[in-house]
């Protein structure tokens, strides 16, 4: 029996179809390892641009207080220096770390800054867009039924504007949560939560079999260590301290 195994899968249809799902895997990882966080910042290249003009861990050095006065900057918010860590978790079980940190320029402009690199993004009366592709993240209105081509090239829409999740970060509330579906000969569908004043909380990509998600573990501000580094502070969720 072992031989049969053996011959089928060194048929042409057999490797094909190996070669599509690792692909697909592979195409997911991308997705959720870039975020972007996309929420993350997904989407295009489906990776960070390739030179930050400064180190991801560098002190904060942005705008302090700045914003848009935009809808959407409440579920995206970009604030100078803050830290977030999200678990990646994967079908076949594996796990692994992904963090960003804050850079604000001005009331406009912001990035997310990553160890491979940074992403900028800018508000707009319309909502949050990439500044290097022009595609929305969040569109406005802020509504049910809202939709837009996500970054992926798939239709996007807001589905709810009051779900709630639950991450390692903790329980939230009053999230958006945005639907991306493309379909295709590489049909696939990516979920995103994006909760007040916190920013993305979940993704979550399916392609076929394939599934992986990003899930908030921490997001914090830092304050200054000095020359050996920054130290980051913990950051009670909305709605923490309330009792279940």
């Amino acid at each position: 029996m072992s031989t049969d195994i053996e011959r089928a899968s060194d048929r042409p249809a057999a490797r094909s179809s190996l070669a599509r799902s690792s692909l697909a895997r592979s195409s997911l990882a991308r997705s959720l390892s870039a975020l972007a966080l996309a929420l993350l910042g997904c989407g295009g290249s489906g990776a960070p641009d390739a030179a930050p003009p400064t180190a991801w861990n560098a002190a904060a050095d942005g705008q302090k207080g700045a914003s848009s006065g935009t809808q959407a900057e409440r579920y995206f918010p970009l604030v100078d220096g803050h830290v977030y860590h999200y678990v990646t978790l994967g079908d076949g079980g594996g796990q692994g770390l992904l963090v960003a940190r804050v850079h604000r320029a001005d009331a406009r402009r912001g990035e997310l800054r990553f160890p491979s690199g940074v992403k900028r993004f800018e508000f707009t009366g319309e909502g949050v867009v990439r500044s290097d592709t022009g595609v929305f993240v969040l569109k406005e209105p802020i509504a049910p039924g809202t939709t837009w081509t996500g970054e992926h090239g798939g239709r996007a829409r807001i589905a709810a504007v009051d779900a709630a999740v639950e991450v390692p970060a903790g329980r939230f509330t009053g999230c958006v949560q945005t639907v991306e579906e493309r379909l295709g000969d590489r049909p696939a569908r990516y979920v995103s939560t994006f909760c007040p004043d916190v920013g993305v909380v979940a993704l979550e990509a399916a392609s076929g079999a394939s599934y992986e998600k990003a899930e908030l573990k921490s997001y914090a501000p830092p304050f200054d260590m000095g020359p050996d580094g920054v130290r980051r502070t913990p950051v009670e969720p909305p709605g923490a301290a309330s009792p279940p």
